[in-house]
């Protein structure tokens, strides 16, 4: 897949003019990019809407637009996809509304600027960007273009969360001085240690890699958020998800400093990524934390045994959650919760079904969210809450973890002008070198 540099620097104008006329019947046609397993659990949920058609899908591994069609044509609602290898010929498709990019985090900014230039409408996974300037290029083009995008914290749409959130900024825990959060799983051999091979037939090694380094294939990189060349370890596949929430209850700050330490102790494998982390943002009187284990599965909250979580402590009360709700423990009294609430993030992880037919439950996370999406593109409505800069902000931490942690030191962070100040090295971490022909869209002389 060559990438043409006359493509990416197209005029964004005529992307910002573009009208979005949906099909008959007030149809969304989606086309999917990326369909491993985060993008056909997405697809699982999408077939679900009767609105939602999925006429094209596009992977870099055939054997995964296959499982992606078979998704299609299994639902209630049978569906069948053309498949691309080339992304951008789902872009080009005039039949297709808007897109999901749920590719390896590595691919994430470049279908999104193309996207962008298309005109269509957005929803790309978390992290936003795989590095700090390729997310501010993201976010500056879409919102000069005009084009709807979101990224995939889904948590946003769950009442606990959106609970927690408002009881933290109405002052009921008191002032908060420390957030913490954390993930734990015991991930064996995680990647492995495989040979180099041939890649086998239907994979595409070199479009899969595209701004990534040359390497041999190796099945190892295919779990690709365990190497930093394409993802950043768990600080940008699950900590994300936190650090958008705690931003959110804290009402927006920019940290001044990061710190981390840790390293890959235990687990045996090719990956580069830390199997042991403990990461400290410094915020004007306040401070965050994530810790990480991935080779032990002690509950770190025993009565909530989840293997993730967000603790805020504050001078008045304690509030413990996770995706499956909270509980408030008010410093007079914290043998007992004053206030707890339950959710529901999924039925079934595997079938990801919305409603549960026998009882009439609903998912509270994954389906709402998504439906959210759909209906601003239906209502051609150009930001959503979490804003593009807000998902920004919670990518940007996590980035700026995983330079403080292989820098193996503490870094500055000047927010307003997402630099580090006085220090080159961390600072040439911002960006990363494009494998050629691969690159960003210089948009500064793209009319935007």
């Amino acid at each position: 897949m060559n990438v043409n540099r006359r493509r990416f620097t197209s005029l964004l104008a005529g992307a910002a003019a573009a009208s979005r006329v949906l099909g008959a019947n007030n149809r969304i046609r989606v086309g999917v990019i990326g369909t491993g397993g985060r993008g056909r659990e997405l697809m699982r949920i999408l077939c679900q809407f009767p609105d939602c058609d999925m006429p094209a899908v596009s992977d870099v591994i055939d054997s995964r637009m296959d499982e992606a069609v078979a998704v299609l044509q299994n639902a209630a609602r049978p569906q069948t996809a053309d498949k691309h290898v080339d992304y951008r010929r789902i872009l080009d498709r005039k039949d297709i509304d808007t897109v999901v990019i749920a590719t390896t985090q590595h691919w994430h900014g470049i279908p999104f600027l193309h996207a962008v230039q298309a005109g269509k409408p957005i929803y790309v996974e978390k992290p936003l960007s795989h590095t700090v300037v390729e997310g501010r290029t993201m976010v500056e083009a879409a919102r000069k273009a005009g084009v709807l995008a979101l990224m995939g914290t889904q948590q946003r749409t769950g009442p606990p969360y959106r609970r927690a959130v408002e009881l933290i900024r109405g002052g009921r825990l008191g002032k908060i001085a420390l957030v913490e959060s954390f993930n734990y799983s015991n991930t064996g051999a995680r990647t492995g240690r495989p040979p180099d091979s041939d890649p086998p037939p239907g994979v595409h090694w070199n479009e899969w890699l595209g701004p990534a380094p040359l390497v041999p294939f190796n099945r190892a990189r295919l779990d690709s958020s365990w190497w930093f060349d394409y993802g950043g370890g768990m600080l940008t596949n699950w900590a994300v998800h936190h650090i958008d929430i705690i931003l959110w209850a804290m009402n927006y700050p920019a940290p001044t400093a990061v710190s981390a330490t840790g390293g890959k102790f235990v687990v045996d494998d090719l990956a580069d990524t830390y199997d042991t982390l403990e990461c400290s943002w410094e915020f004007p009187g306040w401070v965050m934390t994530y810790r990480y284990r991935g080779f032990n599965n002690y509950h770190t909250v025993l009565n909530r045994p989840r293997n993730h979580g967000i603790i805020f402590y504050g001078s008045q009360a304690t509030l413990v959650m996770d995706r499956f709700g909270f509980e408030l423990y008010d410093e007079r009294d914290v043998s007992k919760p004053a206030e707890k609430m339950d959710g529901i993030p999924w039925l079934d992880p595997k079938t990801r079904n919305l409603v549960d037919p026998k009882t009439g439950q609903r998912t509270e996370q994954d389906g709402p969210y998504q439906r959210l999406f759909l209906d601003a593109v239906k209502e051609g409505k150009r930001e959503l809450d979490p804003t593009l800069e807000q998902s920004h902000a919670a990518t940007v931490c996590c980035q700026l973890g995983n330079i403080a942690y292989r820098l193996k030191r503490r870094i500055a962070w000047d927010a307003a002008r997402e630099q580090v100040p006085g220090d080159t090295q961390a600072a040439a971490m911002l960006h990363k070198q494009y494998r050629a022909p691969f690159s960003l869209p210089e948009v500064q002389n793209a009319g935007v």
